[in-house]
């Protein structure tokens, strides 16, 4: 099993330093584990009256905003096979809003199925790492013009989703 230690500043684009700061820590082997547990633990109480409501004025429904995760991590899922397997290689960025508009993220059974892609998807995540070498882990890209290493994805996605079960708490309980 690789050492997967904090990637430098230099590893990604410095928009991603708040999920990096929301790492600090953590393992990330324990996150990727951990972490579709507690989103699940912190949504249980939504219902299907709630799950399509704004989590807050000009905000995204808790259904888009579950959405806008699996999308981002399976993105980002791709960007580090491709990274491993083409070394250098350029990717290009992706719109947010647009992904999420597009997604037809509406309805508990959508909520609950995209919950459990995540939670699938994480263990892929954790798997396909358990694979790499240490060499690999220091393997760098392009995203939309700037550097990334596959390290760096590893903390992105799990310093995201910290992110956003921040924000679900501070949306349900407020």
């Amino acid at each position: 099993m690789s050492a997967l230690i904090r990637p430098n500043p230099g590893e990604y684009n410095p928009f991603y330093q708040g999920y990096m700061d929301h790492m600090e820590g953590f393992s990330i082997r324990e996150r990727l584990s951990i972490q579709s547990f507690l989103l699940e633990e912190v949504l249980e109480a939504l219902d299907a009256e709630n799950v399509d409501k704004p989590m807050a004025k000009g905000k995204w429904t808790y259904n888009e905003a579950i959405g806008h995760l699996l999308d981002t991590e399976k993105i980002m899922h791709y960007r580090i096979l491709s990274i491993t397997r083409e070394p250098g290689i350029a990717l290009p960025g992706f719109d947010q809003d647009l992904y999420v508009a597009s997604g037809n993220f509406i309805g508990l059974e959508v909520f609950h199925s995209n919950l459990n892609a995540i939670a699938l998807n994480r263990n892929l995540l954790r798997f396909f790492l358990d694979g790499l070498n240490d060499e690999q882990l220091t393997l760098t890209g392009t995203v939309d013009g700037h550097p990334i290493s596959v390290r760096a994805l590893y903390y992105i996605i799990c310093g995201h989703m910290q992110h956003h079960l921040l924000l679900f708490r501070q949306y349900l309980s407020a």
